[in-house]
C-alpha cells in the first residue's frame, strides 16, 4: 500500500458491520460461555489494534528510547500491559510493558505534523526520463 487511499475493502465491510452491532449476536447461541467482548468492542479492537513499544517505534521511525521519552513527557498516550511474570537469568520479576493504540500513535503523528508544518504523507512519484 503506497498511499493513504489504499484502504483495504474489508475495512469498509467491518465499518458497515458496526452499524449492525445493536442486533442480537447469532453466534453466541453456538457457544456455552458468554463472549468476553461485544461485537462492537471486537470490531473496535480489530480496527484500532494494540501496538508494542517496538511496533510504535517503527511506525514513528524513532528508537524505542525516544518513544519512552514521548510517554514520560505526556506527549504520547500509552497504558501498561497487565502484570506478567518473567523468568530472566533465574530471577522471577514482574514486567508491565507499555502498550499503545494505533489511533493514539496516528493522532500523535498528526499533532506533530501540525506543529512543525511537515506533511505526514508523501506521494511517491516516478520520474520519467
Amino acid at each position: 500500500m503506497d498511499n493513504q487511499t489504499d484502504i483495504p475493502h474489508h475495512v469498509y465491510t467491518l465499518l458497515a458491520l458496526e452499524h449492525e452491532s445493536s442486533q442480537r449476536e447469532v453466534a453466541q447461541s453456538s457457544y456455552k460461555r458468554p463472549f468476553e467482548e461485544s461485537r462492537r468492542e471486537l470490531i473496535a479492537r480489530l480496527l484500532d489494534p494494540v501496538l508494542s513499544l517496538e511496533e510504535t517505534a517503527r511506525i514513528l521511525n524513532v528508537c524505542p528510547a525516544t518513544v519512552r521519552r514521548y510517554t514520560n513527557k505526556g506527549m504520547l498516550k500509552y497504558y501498561r500491559k497487565d502484570v506478567e511474570h518473567s523468568v530472566t537469568g533465574g530471577a522471577n520479576r514482574e514486567t508491565r510493558q507499555r502498550r499503545f493504540r494505533l489511533s493514539d500513535v496516528l493522532g500523535f503523528l498528526e499533532e506533530r505534523a501540525s506543529q512543525t508544518g511537515e506533511a505526514i504523507f508523501t506521494e511517491q512519484t516516478s520520474s520519467s526520463a
